[in-house]
């Protein structure tokens, strides 16, 4: 058994809840002291005080593994030095997808691979599809481009409120999350950059299908009919085909798709993958 202290931010939609559960299912324990084998820390501020460890990151001794969730293109002023000395302190320096570890790769730094965990969604076959398009998401950031749903009706699920098209239902459960995808048709993400894009994928994990755009880097997680150009005439015809196309599409989804991401992104792949990591270079 092995002691892991976790950083980074502990809501419950965000996914260090989610590591340190995998972790614990799989056999390792979560600490607060001073006690443990390694730090894993899910945050690019790495400095900043911890409200559950009153300290940061940094001010540990011992191994520390820090996880690198994307640099965010549409921030101008992002910290890009700070970053880079700070991961500077970490034994191992990791990101969440191929684009992220672009990113880093551009400024100096080698990182290998560790996907954020997928919420606990699971496909329900009981559940009946009344929701033809449902967006998770934060609606109001441009690099989202949720104006390119302009043309679809839709219900929006996200931590910001105001105004919006669609029947917003604001921040939810992961529970009513998954009982939301069972009952979605299809589940539109047609952002320009995500680090990950676990919509998409907890869309496939649920048996409802994906829309994705072409240039988002992650779009290659999702089989080809998802697939969308970057504009509200091609999003608009994409969408009207998988929704016109549904049964035939879900299939393919749920018999080649869904499998692969339940395994692939579940929470105890994901803890695993930085167990062994830890144990090839400790």
């Amino acid at each position: 058994m092995l002691k892991v202290k976790l950083y980074g931010a502990k809501e419950y939609w965000c996914q260090i809840p989610r590591i340190a559960e995998g972790f614990k299912g799989i056999g390792h324990k979560i600490v607060t002291g001073d006690d443990y084998d390694f730090v894993y820390a899910n945050n690019f501020d790495y400095s900043s005080v911890d409200s559950e460890h009153k300290d940061s990151a940094l001010s540990n001794s011992g191994f520390k593994i820090f996880n690198v969730l994307d640099i965010p293109p549409h921030i101008p002023d992002f910290p890009i030095e700070r970053l880079k000395e700070e991961l500077s302190q970490a034994n191992i320096v990791t990101c969440i997808s191929e684009p992220v570890k672009e990113q880093l790769r551009d400024i100096g730094i080698g990182a290998p691979v560790i996907w954020n965990p997928i919420k606990d969604v699971f496909f329900d076959s009981s559940m009946e599809r009344k929701i033809n398009c449902l967006y998770v998401g934060r609606f109001s950031d441009p690099n989202k481009r949720f104006d390119l749903l302009q043309n679809i009706e839709k219900c929006v699920v996200g931590p910001t409120g105001g105004s919006t098209s669609g029947n917003y239902l604001g921040l939810v459960s992961d529970v009513s999350l998954n009982q939301l995808y069972n009952s979605a048709k299809i589940v539109a993400l047609p952002s320009k950059f995500e680090g990950l894009g676990l919509p998409a994928l907890e869309a496939m994990a649920a048996g409802a299908v994906p829309l994705v755009c072409k240039d988002n880097p992650n779009s290659s997680l999702c089989p080809d009919f998802c697939v969308a150009e970057p504009t509200v005439e091609s999003v608009t015809f994409t969408y009207n085909s998988l929704v016109n196309h549904f049964t035939h599409y879900q299939s393919v989804i749920i018999d080649e798709w869904t499998p692969w991401v339940q395994q692939k992104f579940s929470k105890f792949s994901i803890a695993q993958n930085i167990i062994n990591l830890y144990k090839k270079n400790k």
